[in-house]
């Protein structure tokens, strides 16, 4: 609901492309995600479509796939989720459901918006017939705080890199200083000089 409401953001615009790909592909076949937590109702037939997409997922993290090999994933998906053993149970449609909408968006655009899928996922995780609801709410919330986790060290290596550089850039000019023939003095202190 969180999501729906746009007060949860996980597809973040700034967040790296290939940290999203990871992300999903997680979501996917982790220990948190849906081979893990719906493992024991999961068809062979159903994790290995899990585990297809979410190796594509990551592969996509470091290169755009091949756009036939989403349309594959897609439809190999598509007839799946209308197995009516697959029909009938709520969770097992809702996961499949996910990972078609992803070979469904990755066929259709390079930078897709995985918003639905993610929908999907976790109501897959809240449709499992043997898990009370404050379990299901705790998986989704485990799921949000690995992608918290994963975008606050992005965040932090960016501005620990931006120190760096600017640490840099302050010994280069200071350099320059004493390489023409003055004395180094130390920096002034300036607001965002720091």
């Amino acid at each position: 609901m969180c999501l729906a409401a746009g007060t949860v953001e996980l597809a973040l615009d700034d967040a790296p492309e290939s940290m999203r790909w990871q992300w999903f592909a997680d979501l996917l076949d982790s220990q948190w995600g849906l081979t893990g937590r719906l493992g024991p109702i999961l068809t062979e037939q159903i994790i290995s479509e899990l585990e297809q997409v979410a190796r594509m997922c990551r592969a996509s993290a470091q290169h755009p796939l091949d756009p036939q090999g989403w349309i594959s994933a897609y439809q190999s998906t598509a007839v799946l989720v209308e197995d009516p053993a697959v029909v009938s149970a709520d969770a097992l449609h809702l996961a499949l459901s996910a990972v078609n909408d992803i070979a469904l968006e990755a066929t259709d655009t390079s930078h897709p918006d995985f918003s639905v899928a993610v929908t999907l996922a976790f109501e897959a995780l809240t449709s499992a017939v043997d898990v009370d609801r404050e379990v299901s709410k705790s998986w989704i919330l485990t799921a949000i705080g690995e992608w918290v986790t994963r975008t606050e060290s992005a965040q932090a290596g960016l501005r620990s890199a931006q120190s760096c550089t600017n640490a840099d850039n302050r010994q280069i000019a200071n350099a320059s200083v004493v390489s023409a023939g003055c004395s180094e003095k130390p920096l002034l202190k300036v607001r965002g000089n720091a």
